[in-house]
C-alpha cells in the first residue's frame, strides 16, 4: 500500500531532520527538502492508473483535450505551489511562502480564463447547432 510507504518515509524523515536539529542544524532543511522530494516521487509513481482514467474520460466526454490539460495543469500548480510554500515554511520564510502561494494564486487565474473561454465556446456551439 502507498500510504505505508508515505507515513514510513515522513517518519523517517522527521527521525533524520530532528537528530540533524540537535547537531547541525544547517542540514537539517536539506534533509526535510529530501524526504519531501521522495515523497513527490512515491506519489507521483502512485499516479499512473489516474492519468490512465482521466485519458478515458477525455476520449469519451468528445470536449477538447486542450480543455483537460489546462485542468491538470491548474491541479499541478495547486499541488506545486502548496508544496513550494511548505518548503518555505519549514525553512523558516513564511514570507517567501506566502509570495509562492500568491503566484499560484495567480497562475492558476490565468489559466482559468483559458477554460472559462473553451467551456463557452462549447456551450455556444452547442446552443447554436441546437437551434
Amino acid at each position: 500500500m502507498t500510504i505505508i510507504k508515505i507515513i514510513g518515509i515522513a517518519i523517517i524523515g522527521i527521525i533524520i531532520v530532528n537528530l540533524l536539529k540537535a547537531s547541525k542544524p544547517e542540514f537539517a532543511v536539506f534533509a526535510t527538502i529530501a524526504t519531501g522530494i521522495v515523497l513527490v516521487i512515491v506519489l507521483v509513481n502512485s499516479l499512473s492508473g489516474v492519468i490512465v482514467q482521466f485519458e478515458k474520460l477525455i476520449d469519451k466526454s468528445g470536449l477538447p483535450s486542450s480543455l483537460f490539460s489546462l485542468v491538470l495543469k491548474i491541479i499541478g500548480i495547486g499541488y506545486l505551489t502548496e508544496y513550494s510554500a511548505s518548503i518555505c515554511n519549514d525553512a523558516g520564510c513564511q514570507s517567501f511562502a506566502s509570495k509562492v502561494q500568491l503566484g499560484g494564486k495567480l497562475l492558476i487565474f490565468s489559466l482559468s480564463i483559458g477554460i472559462i473561454t473553451k467551456l463557452v465556446d462549447v456551450i455556444s456551439q452547442i446552443t447554436v447547432g441546437g437551434i
